[in-house]
């Protein structure tokens, strides 16, 4: 009945008053529950806060030049939490955060505001970062970030992240098959967020200004961000590299043996590198018992 009766409504109301109504009802946080893995990795990090007033929910394993994982909408940090122990046991301080209205932090409505300031605030608290790590929404908020300069990183690996922020309105369109009028509301509201247009974040200016080492995951078999966008973004920026796994999904693929060899691969190799030219000295990394 609800559904039925938001489908008539965003057909008749003026288009931003129904692009506010859309806001209201798909903005709403899920947390998804952890599995048992996700709990026995959690329980093995120690948590600590960041953000404003320290409000937010973060963890952290190890110790070592930093990790910083961010996770997707409406996902948790306990989503990368057993790759990220796995990272820490490599000489890596990995650190995993709860974004505002996600998992353990405080709030009810995720936003693209939320990510953005988050990710900023986060590599304040726990930088320098050696890395990014960013799933989905937190992948491409991430490098949204990164174009803004409100954050720097030596490398970024972005597993299933979008080219744009389109899957919010792929949703709407599926759910409420709103008039273009209104699609064209919702996507400057989300445009808003980032500080720019649509077709500016259609034509990858969110990608197009990295110059870090950049490691692209997609799934050939993901529903909602098609592996084809990783071929986008790599077409963008020249030091990406592109790897594709094959039948995980959008999610289940961060549970896979397949990324953390993948991950752990970029980093260990990142880090010969570093030490190559900067002497032997640097970033000492030693396997963890």
């Amino acid at each position: 009945m609800l559904i039925s009766l938001c489908r008539f409504l965003v057909r008749v109301l003026p288009a931003r008053i129904a692009a506010a109504l859309i806001r209201s009802l798909v903005r709403r946080s899920e947390r998804p529950p952890m599995t048992p893995a996700q709990q026995v990795a959690i329980d093995a990090g120690t948590r600590i806060h960041y953000g404003r007033d320290n409000a937010n929910v973060a963890w952290t394993w190890g110790s070592g030049p930093v990790v910083l994982f961010v996770h997707g909408w409406n996902g948790r940090a306990a989503q990368l939490a057993p790759m990220a122990q796995q990272v820490a046991w490599e000489g890596y301080r990995a650190v995993c955060i709860d974004v505002t209205a996600h998992g353990e932090s405080p709030g009810e409505r995720p936003s693209w505001h939320h990510f953005l300031d988050d990710v900023t605030r986060a590599a304040a608290h726990f930088g320098p970062i050696h890395t990014f790590v960013g799933h989905s929404a937190g992948g491409l908020s991430m490098m949204a970030a990164s174009a803004q300069q409100r954050l720097r990183a030596d490398a970024f690996v972005c597993i299933c992240a979008p080219s744009h922020p389109f899957p919010p309105i792929r949703a709407i369109e599926q759910l409420l098959d709103p008039p273009s009028r209104v699609l064209d509301a919702c996507r400057a509201d989300i445009a808003r967020q980032f500080g720019t247009t649509w077709r500016e974040l259609e034509d990858g200016m969110t990608w197009r200004s990295s110059t870090a080492p950049l490691l692209l995951i997609n799934d050939r078999k993901d529903r909602f961000v098609d592996h084809t966008d990783g071929d986008r973004i790599a077409s963008w920026v020249p030091t990406a590299r592109l790897i594709k796994t094959a039948g995980h999904g959008h999610t289940r693929v961060l549970a896979s043996d397949e990324l953390a060899r993948a991950l752990i691969e970029f980093l260990n190799e990142r880090a010969v590198l570093e030490r190559h030219a900067a002497g032997a000295s640097a970033f000492p990394l030693q396997r963890q018992a």
